[in-house]
Formats: structure tokens, sequence, C-alpha cells
């Protein structure tokens, strides 16, 4: 077996479907190191007592972040491969890079890579970083890949690996809440549970755009379109959001739950919902919705979107409005609803599982992992 390394800042507890994955694996033999208290605010993957982690402590400097005894670490041990998340301001594990490399052991960037197609000096400075310091790339989106080869990256040097959530708790999950069930937790929060229910599920801050849909909620009752709105998290946005839905006549039918971290209680708030939307940028929580069979709305600027936007195929599993245009997002919500009507819901939810089924889970990733260092 092949023993490859995985150098992270830090290991968000989000990832634990793909580190789970890779424990398990019956080819390689993986390893973890990192900061265990993770970094930036975000809480940590536990490793509990795992032999195979080892704990590099963080610190920052300026802009620059540091990992402390990953360079002894670096020179000491022997690898097959190694796997970093790195950005040029991850000072340790660039070094850490260079004396493995040095070793004549690949290393491959886990990374976004490019995010937009533009030009500029910033990501001219990206690519010379991706294309000199590392063998290859790990990359989260066909657009990140698309916008490096247009640069001159070496497109055989770049490998697309979406992205993934608890994939296999996930699974077991689908299917489990009820048609009852559903109609119960509607109930619970509205005082019109018949009507269509979107979501948005994250934190509530200016730059997801929030007052949009109170705006469009707004828009589709004064065509006599009555629709229901939750909000699943807490932010600087709530109270302004609060405050918007009074102002414009339609508090019963915008409800703030608050935060949930409980995927079993994330799962049934998803589901009781007809459509997530996010009217700013959209991440993994197009995957959480998807996963569990429910259709997205997002803007279709992809340079100014998360990698995991590609995972919305208009017209299939949900659809893609003009960015910053509220017209056009109050078309598309009316796009979605028609979809749900006219088709099966075992229809929808098969086409919503798909994409997700196919790329955005921890066995595919391991797949492509295993395949970059054979």
């Amino acid at each position: 077996m092949k023993k490859i390394i995985l150098i992270y800042p830090g290991f968000p507890h989000y990832r634990n479907g793909i580190i789970e994955t890779l424990l398990e694996s019956k080819n390689n033999k993986y390893y973890f190191v990192g900061d265990k208290n993770g970094y930036a605010g975000i809480k940590p993957y536990d490793f509990k007592t795992i032999e195979q982690f080892k704990h590099c402590p963080s610190y920052r400097i300026g802009p620059f972040f540091f990992n402390k005894g990953l360079i002894r670490f670096a020179l000491k041990t022997k690898a097959d491969g190694i796997i970093v998340h790195s950005s040029p301001y991850w000072i340790s594990i660039i070094i850490a890079s260079l004396i493995f490399r040095l070793k004549k052991t690949r290393v491959i960037n886990w990374t976004h890579g490019l995010l937009d197609d533009k030009k500029n000096t910033y990501n001219k400075l990206y690519y010379y970083f991706f294309k000199l310091f590392f063998d290859g790339l790990l990359l989260y989106s066909n657009q990140s890949k698309n916008n490096l080869v247009k640069l001159g990256y070496k497109e055989t040097r770049a490998n697309v690996i979406y992205n993934s959530l608890d994939y296999k708790n996930q699974i077991k999950l689908r299917n489990t809440l009820s048609d009852h069930g559903r109609n119960e937790i509607r109930g619970e929060m509205f005082i019109n549970p018949e009507n269509h229910q979107l979501i948005f599920i994250g934190r509530l801050t200016s730059q997801k755009r929030l007052a949009f849909l109170v705006n469009v909620v707004k828009l589709l009752k004064d065509e006599n379109i009555n629709i229901n709105l939750l909000f699943v998290g807490e932010g600087m946005e709530k109270e302004s959001l609060i405050d918007l839905s009074l102002k414009l006549d339609i508090a019963d039918q915008v409800h703030f739950y608050g935060a949930s971290y409980d995927e079993n209680n994330n799962y049934r708030l998803i589901v009781s919902s007809d459509i997530c939307v996010a009217p700013g940028e959209i991440g993994l929580t197009s995957i959480h919705s998807l996963v569990y069979g429910v259709p997205v709305i997002s803007h279709s600027d992809p340079n100014n979107q998360m990698p995991e936007f590609e995972a919305i195929k208009p017209g299939i599993n949900g659809a893609l409005f003009e960015n910053g245009n509220i017209e056009d997002l109050k078309e598309k919500i009316k796009l979605v609803i028609n979809l749900i009507e006219n088709k099966s819901a075992t229809d929808l939810k098969k086409d919503c599982y798909k994409i997700v089924d196919e790329y955005y889970n921890p066995d595919y990733q391991l797949k492509i992992i295993e395949k970059a260092f054979n």
C-alpha cells in the first residue's frame, strides 16, 4: 500500500465524509497533518485518537500562516505521495511541498484554483504559483480548470475532484420523512403550510443578498402566488430581514428558524421545503439540498460563484437566474414551481440525486485521488 499524506492548515468538520472514506481505503494508507484546532474559526474535524493524524499547530504573522513542526516533519518523513491545501500565504506548507518534491515525491495541491476567468495580475500570480510549486492540482470545478488552462496551465496536470459532505449519512436519511411528517413540520412554522416553501440555509450575511428573497416573496404575492420562506441560520442581517418582512406585510410568510448543526434536523427542514434558493453565491448548500432531492436556484455568473453552482442543471434540478436581477429570480422560482407541479415527485428527486451520486460524493473523490497517484 502507498503512503499518502494530506497536509492542511487544519481539517474542517464538514470534511468528515472524505476523511473517513480515505481512512477506509483498501488501496492506500492515508495520513493527515494539520492543526487539530482547525483554522480561520472553522469547527475542526475531530481525529480523536487516530494514529494517522499528526498535530502541527498553526499561527499567523501578518498575512502569512505557519504550522509549527511541519518543516521538521517533512525533512524526516518518507511518503509515496503528498496532497496539500495551500495558497501563497501558507509558508510552512509551501516549504514542506518543496522538500518533498526534492525527495522526488509527487505533491498535489487540492485547491479552488481560479474561480474567475479574468486575465489580471492576481490570477497570473496564482497561475505561476500552481505551476512552479506543485506537480498537479485537484480542483473543485470544471470552471476553475478551464480558467487555468486558458492561462496556459497543462490540462493533464489538473483533475476535477468536485466536493462532498457527509454523503453516507445523508443517503441513510433520504426518504425517511413521510409526507405526513413533512406537512407537520410546515404547519409548525407557517399559518398556510399548503403554500410552496423556499429555504435558505446558511449564515444570514449581506453578501448572501437575502433581502432579494424577502422582496421576491412580496413580488410573487402581488401576482397572487403565495410562497413561504424559511431561513435556517443566524447572522447580522437577521434583524433587518425581520423588519423588511414586517414592512412588506408578509411576516406570516417568512419564518426564522435559527441555526441548526444537527444533520437529522437539517434533513427534515430541507425536505420540508420545495426549493432551496441562494440569491448570492452558493457553495455546498447546493449539494446539501440536491442530495435530499430538493431543487436549487442561484445566480448564473460564474465569476462570482462558488464551485458547487455547477451542480445546478437548469430545467432538470433547478434554475439559474441573471445575477442581480430580482425579476428574473421571480420568473425562475415560477419556472421551478412549474417543474415541481408537472413532474412526478420520484422523477424530480432522481434528477436531483443524479449529479451528487455521480460526482459530488467521497467515493468519486477517492477514485480521483488514487488515480492521481497511480
